[in-house]
């Protein structure tokens, strides 16, 4: 019997896997999709088109009957190493007072105690050494650096946008992954688990869609990102057949403005400045400019949180589904109408023509609008489910998970993933995700 079964081998599976490879553990890293090597897809300019979802053979929607909130284009990247290998790097911390809602214990281990940095501080130090030793908040261009310049002046707290890149020259770059340096025989692709059930002595993972054999693990680490997550944990613990059990899920909320500017400056890579986070509209503003053809292109995006009076709710059984009712809606609205502001403020400061608009335009559509009037901020919005940010439903110290990241109901079966969090923020998922995975690892029985 295997000691320890990881189920995903995206961000979080992976990194659980590195913390077992450090701990010396006997462990085996499961992932449904096949093995399409282990770079990223920015490192190579001909697989830079796989960031859009529906050009990407590795592309899975989570849901089998995707709805109007997690769209068609909602899901995962299944393949060895899994969103890990799309992401664009941004390192940014859960706000404090969000975090005054998590577990005290988990709140103090990510920030840390006494002598004691925390989480965080250990997994952006690791990062730093991965980039070369220089700061998350480098300016890795120049354009980079006379952006923070500009905005600083325009009366933003602007800094480059703290990442976790590597830069390739050509224009090509990687972001971190912690499924590179894994072993590959700790790797089985092309396995998927449709069920993880109680066995004598430990638990059966069920392969592909139960007609396949049943691997035998003591212990089982689920990072099968947040929805599949939900499912497993689900079926281990009311099994199917039945009425659907309610969980909680949120993303992201995003709206941005564009700008092509026909005849600007550009680089070769793209450059990021992070303006500060807004706490109206509770948001993060960031600022990127990137090549357009002949110019460039501006991109200004303000990424907030859907709050906690506006969940979404996963319906999980045997064809699961997520909701949002008519007050959650409404609230969301509210968010939107804030970004925009903010988003406006940011046109108003340098000097721009705005054409925004109240309801819901595309990301297509606003750039198609921006280059028929260059030197014009449009606006655009991103629904909920585009940003691959969905998490909750199985939060620390919770009805299901205890404060060490463990089922109560099945202690020997763990979880990892933004599935964790008890309250997301506005910041991107993914240092918290790193983090989370080595505080769950350092727990398991």
């Amino acid at each position: 019997m295997l000691d320890t079964a990881v189920i995903g081998a995206g961000m979080a599976g992976a990194a659980v896997a590195a913390e077992l490879e450090l701990a010396g553990r006997d462990y085996k890293l499961l992932e449904a999709g096949p093995h399409r090597g282990r770079a990223h897809i920015a490192a190579d300019e001909d697989s830079a088109h796989l960031a859009d979802p529906a050009q990407d053979p590795s592309f899975a929607p989570f849901l089998a009957q995707p709805g109007a909130l997690y769209g068609p284009l909602s899901g995962y990247r299944r393949r060895v190493g899994g969103r890990s290998l799309y992401w664009r790097g941004i390192c940014l911390r859960v706000e404090d007072d969000v975090l005054r809602e998590w577990p005290d214990e988990v709140r103090r281990a990510l920030l840390g105690t006494g002598d004691d940095p925390g989480l965080y501080a250990h997994i952006e130090a690791a990062l730093r050494t991965w980039c070369g030793g220089i700061q998350l908040t480098q300016a890795r261009t120049t354009t980079e650096a006379e952006m923070v310049k500009e905005l600083a002046g325009l009366g933003y707290p602007a800094v480059p946008t703290p990442r976790a890149i590597r830069t390739l020259g050509q224009g090509r770059w990687e972001a971190y992954s912690p499924v590179t340096d894994l072993p590959s025989e700790r790797i089985l692709a092309g396995h998927r688990v449709s069920a993880v059930r109680k066995r004598p002595g430990g638990y059966s993972l069920v392969l592909d869609d139960g007609d396949g054999p049943a691997l035998a693990a003591r212990h089982v680490v689920l990072c099968a990102g947040t929805v599949g997550n939900i499912e497993l944990v689900d079926g281990l613990l009311h099994g199917r057949g039945r009425e659907p059990r309610r969980y909680s899920l949120v993303d992201h909320v995003a709206c941005g403005m564009l700008v092509v500017d026909s005849h600007g400056r550009h680089e070769a890579m793209e450059s990021s400045v992070y303006a500060g986070f807004d706490a109206p509209s509770r948001s993060n503003l960031i600022v990127e400019r990137q090549r357009h053809g002949e110019g460039v292109l501006l991109d200004a995006w303000a990424m907030g949180e859907q709050p906690p009076e506006a969940t979404s709710t996963v319906l999980a059984g045997d064809a699961t589904s997520v909701t949002l009712e008519p007050a959650a809606r409404a609230a969301l609205d509210a968010v939107r109408r804030d970004q925009r502001h903010l988003l406006g403020e940011l046109a108003r400061r340098t000097g721009l023509t705005t054409r925004f608009r109240e309801e819901y335009v595309s990301f297509d559509e606003a750039l198609a609008r921006a280059e028929a009037e260059p030197g014009t901020a449009v606006s655009y919005d991103a629904t909920i489910g585009e940003l691959d940010h969905e998490s909750g439903g199985l939060p620390l110290d919770g009805e299901h998970v205890d404060v060490n990241g463990q089922l109560r109901e099945a202690p020997e079966v763990a979880v990892a993933g933004p599935c964790l969090f008890p309250r997301a923020g506005a910041a991107n998922p993914s240092l918290t995700t790193l983090a989370l995975a080595r505080y769950v690892v350092q727990r398991m029985r």
